[in-house]
C-alpha cells in the first residue's frame, strides 16, 4: 500500500549534521527485540530503551472511556474501503469497517478471522478443488450502521468486491490480486475488459456463505488478500445509486460502517462529509451502537476503549509532535519531524515506538515513454544518486537506511535478494553516488559527453509536505548533473499520489518520492503492484513508472505461482534482482517508522501496518 509521509524539512544543514551524529547507528529490520536497526552486517545497533519496541504491548484490561486527539499533518486520501489504499486511510478504516480477515496488532504475517467465522483450511474444508476454491462463512448478527441498519450478509461482501472493478472505484489492487493482472485470478474477473457486475467466480449460496473460484490454485494468497479493505462489506441498495458517480459518492459524502467506531454522520441519510469529517481540517470518530463486541470468534476482538476520537488535520509536523510529547491525551499519526524523533528517543523513551521493517521510499521514473525508456540512463541516474544524503535528510540511521533493492528487511526474499548489501550490480554499489559509473552508462547510453543532450524537459511532481522537497533537491540535482533539463512541481502528498503520479496518462517522468508497504507478509505485495504490467490501471494506479517489461512481467508470473514459502522467497529474490539490473526506479530508503503519543497514552501499534497506533486498542490511563 502507499505509505505515509516521511519526516518534516530541515533546512538547517548543521541540525542534520547534529543528528547524523546522535544516530550513529543503522536503521532496518533486526530479529532481535532490543534493537532498534541493524547494521549493513546485520549486528544490533541503536538499542531501544523500555517502552520503545512495540512488541508485547499489552491489549486488553485496560482503562476504559475519554477522548482521545490525533494529530496529522496530511489529509486521508479515500475513505471509501473500496478506494482506500494509503497508510494513513488504513488507520481509520480498520476501526470503522470490518473485512473477513485480520492481522492482530501484535502479529505482522499472520490473518484471523474478523467478519469471517474462522480461517479456511484443507482439514476445515475451505480450501477444496486443490487450492483453486475457497469458503469463507460470515459471522451472523453483524449489522450495518444507520440509515441500513440490517444484518450484513455474504452478498454486501460480493458488492463489496466486485464494485472495485467500476472505474468510478478505481481500485489500485483489484486488477492484480483479483482480476486480469493476477496470477490466480478469479473466474471471469480474468478478463482484462470486466468493469463491474457479478463475477462468475464469487458465489454466495446462503446469506452467510461466500465461495471464491479462482482460475489456478491460490488459496493462500487470495485468503491474506481477503483481509484487505475489499472485503469490508458495502451495501447495495446505499451504496449502488452514490457508485453511478464518477468518481462515487461513497466514501467522500456518505457511508455506512460495521466497526466499533464510525465517523460521525446524520443517521437519517449516511452522510458524513462536513459532520463527521471537514476536508483537511477534522474528523470526529465515535461508537457504532450498533457493533456488537459478541459477533467475533477469534480471541482478538477489539475493547474500543475509547468514548471518542478527534483528529485534527493540517499544521506543522514540528508543532504536532511538541503537542503529543509534551501535552496529553494525544498521538501523532503522521510521521513526526526528526528533531522530536531525536528528542523522544532521548527524553521520551516511553513515548515512542519504532516498528522496523516499514517499507521503502523511492523516485519512479517513467519507463515507457520519454529519455527513461533508455535503460542505461535510468542505470546513470541510480549511480549519481546520493541516497546517504536521503537517509540524512529524514532523520539519519535511527529512521532510515540506505536502500540497495525493493523487497525491504523483514520480507520473504529479502536475505536472498542480498539484504543490506542489495545486488552488486556496479551503479547500485555506492549509496553516496558515483559519477564515474554514471557516465559510464550516460556513454553506453549514446552521450559520449556524458550529459543528456535531448531536447526534453523532464517532469518533476513531488510532495509538498515534510521532507519531500528536499526529496526531490537530491534528486533532481541527481538529474541536473547529468544533464537533464527539469520543470519540478510539488504539491500535497494525496494530490501528488491522486491527481499526476497514480495516474498514468499524466505522463509524469519523475515521482521523486514515492512509498510502498507490502499489502500483506508475501513478497508478491511488495513487487507486484508496483512494478507488474498488467496491474497497471487508469486511476490510483501505484506502478508509479509504468513499467511494462515482459522478462520482469514473465518471472513475476513464475515466481506468483510458486507454494514452498523458501522457493517462493528465492523467486521473488530473482525478480528484485532483475528490478535492479533493469533499474525501473531509484533506491532512497528502508523505512524504520516511529510513532509518538502523550505520556497518559496506553498506546498499541499495528506492527503490520508500519507500527501505525490501532485506536480500537489504544487507551488513556
Amino acid at each position: 500500500m502507499r505509505s505515509r509521509v516521511k519526516g518534516t524539512l530541515s533546512v538547517v544543514i548543521a541540525a542534520l549534521a547534529v543528528l547524523a551524529l546522535a544516530a550513529c547507528g543503522s536503521s532496518g529490520s533486526s530479529k532481535s527485540g532490543s534493537s532498534g536497526g541493524t547494521t549493513t552486517s546485520g549486528t544490533p545497533a541503536l538499542p531501544l530503551k523500555p517502552g520503545e519496541n512495540p512488541s508485547g504491548q499489552v491489549l486488553y484490561g485496560k482503562k476504559r472511556g475519554g477522548t482521545l486527539t490525533a494529530y496529522t499533518s496530511i489529509d486521508f486520501e479515500h475513505l471509501d474501503p473500496g478506494e482506500s489504499y494509503f497508510t494513513l486511510d488504513y488507520g481509520v478504516m480498520y476501526m470503522v469497517q470490518r473485512p473477513l480477515f485480520i492481522y492482530p496488532p501484535n502479529q505482522q504475517s499472520t490473518v484471523v478471522p474478523d467478519l469471517a467465522t474462522e480461517v479456511p483450511t484443507t482439514a476445515n474444508g475451505g480450501i477444496t478443488d486443490g487450492g483453486k476454491t475457497v469458503t469463507v462463512h460470515i459471522q451472523h448478527g453483524v449489522r450495518f450502521s444507520a440509515p441500513v441498519n440490517r444484518e450484513v450478509t455474504s452478498a454486501d461482501i460480493a458488492y463489496a468486491i466486485e464494485r472495485c472493478a467500476s472505474p468510478n472505484v478505481g481500485n489500485a489492487y483489484f486488477v492484480g490480486y483479483f482480476g486480469s493482472g493476477s496470477p490466480t485470478p478469479l473466474v471471469g474477473a480474468d478478463n482484462p475488459k470486466y468493469a463491474g457486475g457479478p463475477i462468475p467466480g464469487i458465489q454466495t449460496p446462503d446469506k452467510y456463505t461466500i465461495v471464491f473460484h479462482m482460475t489456478k490454485p491460490g488459496a493462500t494468497f487470495l485468503i491474506q488478500a481477503l483481509g484487505m479493505p475489499i472485503t469490508m462489506p458495502v451495501p447495495k441498495e446505499f451504496a449502488a445509486p452514490l457508485d453511478k458517480h464518477s468518481p462515487t459518492e461513497y466514501g467522500s459524502i456518505y457511508e455506512v460502517f460495521t466497526g466499533p467506531y464510525m465517523i460521525q454522520n446524520d443517521p437519517k441519510t449516511g452522510k458524513f462529509q462536513g459532520i463527521g469529517y471537514s476536508t483537511g481540517k477534522s474528523m470526529t470518530l465515535v461508537r457504532n451502537p450498533n457493533w456488537d463486541p459478541n459477533t467475533y470468534t477469534s480471541a482478538y476482538k477489539p475493547p474500543a476503549y475509547l468514548d471518542q476520537i478527534n483528529i485534527n488535520i493540517g499544521g506543522n509536523s514540528t508543532v504536532i509532535g511538541q503537542q503529543v510529547l509534551k501535552g496529553s491525551h494525544a498521538v501523532q499519526l503522521d510521521q513526526p519531524a526528526h528533531t522530536d524523533i531525536e528528542l523522544a528517543y532521548k527524553s521520551y523513551p516511553s513515548q515512542v515506538t519504532f516498528t522496523q521493517g516499514a517499507g521503502i521510499f523511492y523516485a519512479a521514473l517513467n519507463n515507457t515513454k520519454g529519455p527513461f525508456t533508455n535503460v542505461n540512463l535510468r542505470r546513470a541516474v541510480y549511480a549519481a544518486t546520493d541516497r546517504s544524503a536521503i537517509v540524512k535528510v529524514v532523520g539519519g540511521e535511527l529512521v532510515a537506511q540506505p536502500m540497495t533493492h525493493f523487497i525491504y528487511p523483514g520480507t520473504n526474499g529479502f536475505e536472498q535478494a542480498g539484504s543490506y548489501a542489495g545486488p552488486q550490480d556496479d551503479f547500485n554499489a555506492n549509496v553516496n553516488g558515483d559519477m564515474k559509473v554514471a557516465c559510464k552508462y550516460m556513454k553506453l547510453a549514446g552521450y559520449a559527453s556524458c550529459k543528456y543532450t535531448g531536447p526534453q524537459t523532464l517532469q518533476v511532481v513531488g510532495a509538498s509536505n515534510a521532507d519531500f522537497p528536499a526529496y526531490a533537491q537530491i534528486i533532481t540535482g541527481a538529474l541536473t548533473s547529468l544533464g537533464f533539463k527539469t520543470h519540478v512541481s510539488l504539491v500535497d502528498q494525496s494530490a501528488m499520489f491522486a491527481k499526476y503520479c497514480g495516474v498514468p496518462k499524466q505522463e509524469i517522468d519523475v515521482c521523486p518520492s514515492v512509498a510502498w508497504v507490502r499489502d500483506f507478509a508475501d513478497p508478491l505485495t511488495v513487487l507486484y503492484a508496483t512494478f507488474y504490467g498488467p496491474a497497471i490501471v487508469p486511476t490510483n494506479n501505484s506502478n508509479f513508472g509504468q513499467v511494462n517489461d515482459p522478462q520482469i512481467n514473465g518471472a513475476m508470473n513464475q515466481a506468483a505461482l510458486v507454494v514452498d514459502p523458501n522457493a517462493r522467497a528465492e523467486a521473488w529474490a530473482t525478480v528484485d534482482k532483475l528490478l535492479v539490473n533493469k533499474a525501473v526506479a531509484i533506491p532512497e530508503y528502508f523505512s524504520t517508522q516511529p510513532q509518538l503519543r502523550s505520556a497518559d497514552v496506553a498506546g498499541v501499534n499495528d506492527l503490520w501496518n508500519v507500527g501505525t497506533w490501532d485506536l480500537a486498542y489504544t487507551s488513556l490511563r
